[in-house]
């Protein structure tokens, strides 16, 4: 498992000496590890065990990217986020992303490209996130249809780059998987 210390090369003189599986679902793990700090100092440390997932931005050939209203039940609030999800046991990155993208806002695309990798969450989680830009799309008949039970999508928005960039400067997209797949794309492509 990633992440363990002693296990890995690069563990900086952290030790596990122990662990016990605190509590598990389907979506994820918690352990809490008894460690050895590099200071030889004793001490407990939780983490949570989350699997791959992908970020998707989804951009027209007008410029303008997808974007969805989505309520998130452990804040209890709305939130602008990219269409993004787990990887599913035995799929690839692009396969996830056309799922992930059918299902959240009912859109395929011709064109797929890996923007990048990243982790959520490096204090406490092993989640991994990838992120693709999809294009060439086919947007006529975009929908929630297709959302999961486990999904609370209000509304399906299209919105110009140059909105999606205001909306990040004033701090209106606060999701974290969608703000690190936008500054990507916008590394990548700082003409968009």
């Amino acid at each position: 498992m990633p992440g363990y210390p002693g296990k890995n090369t690069k563990s900086a003189g952290w030790r596990r000496t122990g662990t016990k599986r605190i509590y598990r679902n389907q979506w994820i793990s918690v352990r809490e590890d008894r460690i050895i700090y590099p200071n030889g100092q004793p001490g407990i440390y939780g983490v949570v065990e989350k699997g791959p997932g992908v970020a998707v931005v989804a951009l027209d050939h007008q410029r303008n990217m997808f974007m969805v209203k989505q309520f998130r039940y452990a804040l209890a609030d709305v939130f602008w986020e990219l269409p993004a999800g787990a990887i599913h046991p035995g799929e690839g990155e692009v396969e996830s992303v056309k799922r992930e993208l059918f299902e959240e806002i009912g859109i395929r695309a011709g064109r797929f490209e890996r923007l990048g990798n990243y982790f959520t969450a490096l204090g406490h989680e092993t989640a991994e996130i990838i992120a693709y830009l999809a294009d060439q799309l086919e947007t006529e008949e975009h929908s929630l249809a297709n959302q999961q039970h486990d999904e609370s999508i209000l509304e399906i928005i299209r919105l110009p780059v140059t909105r999606v960039k205001q909306m990040m400067a004033r701090g209106e997209i606060k999701c974290g998987i969608s703000l690190a797949a936008l500054s990507l794309l916008f590394a990548k492509y700082p003409e968009l």
